[in-house]
């Protein structure tokens, strides 16, 4: 698994309630959460600070937004769920969507000492599903007539990848350089040769 992206993930702001908007108004939110929404910009505004989901916005290199990711713990310790959408229906098929996932489920792993990621898709999302079937997650079942979209009852496919199994396709990421956590070390460690840590003790005893 690659560690270089050509997307980057930041906060949404209330600039970013417009695309958003957009976005929730076509097919685009229909094929990454079953429904159709058609939410105003106030509307995703509500939405947002309703929800126990944090999003984040998926950018290109050049600061443009594509998309968004969101993840959730769930009650169970160590346990999160994520998504993802690509607003942008002309930039499907380029890896964007996944590459903004591994970078979430990067940081839930690396940062917040994340156990187990879930994910869930329709299957009638082509894109989704061959994510799914790519052998970087495990396919744990299918919930069946999970969704009612077009006239029609669809199947969902629920998978998940377990801390080890992600640190066996990914190294840790090193947001600090190891050499300067190495040199911080080094300067600790010499302070404490020459100031030795003692046992406290009241002062006269």
């Amino acid at each position: 698994m690659k560690n270089k992206y050509s997307v980057t993930l930041a906060p949404v702001t209330r600039d970013d309630y417009e695309i958003i908007s957009k976005w929730t108004s076509s097919k685009t939110w229909v094929y990454a959460s079953g429904i159709q929404a058609y939410m105003s910009p106030t509307d995703v505004e509500t939405f947002l600070n309703r929800i126990d989901d944090e999003f984040l916005l998926v950018c290109t290199d050049d600061d443009q937004a594509i998309g968004v990711v969101s993840w959730k713990q769930t009650d169970t310790p160590g346990n999160y769920v994520v998504g993802s959408m690509i607003g942008d229906p002309e930039m499907w098929g380029a890896g964007f969507g996944l590459e903004s996932v591994i970078l979430l489920v990067g940081m839930l792993f690396d940062s917040r000492n994340a156990h187990r990621v879930e994910f869930n898709c329709g299957v009638f999302n082509r894109g989704a599903v061959e994510n799914f079937c790519s052998g970087i997650m495990k396919i744990e079942g299918i919930l069946r007539d999970y969704f009612f979209l077009d006239g029609q009852y669809y199947d969902a496919l629920i998978g998940s990848i377990l801390r080890d199994e992600y640190y066996a396709l990914r190294e840790p990421s090193s947001i600090i350089p190891p050499a300067e956590k190495a040199a911080a070390r080094l300067v600790l460690d010499e302070f404490i040769k020459q100031n030795p840590i003692l046992p406290y003790s009241e002062p006269g005893k």
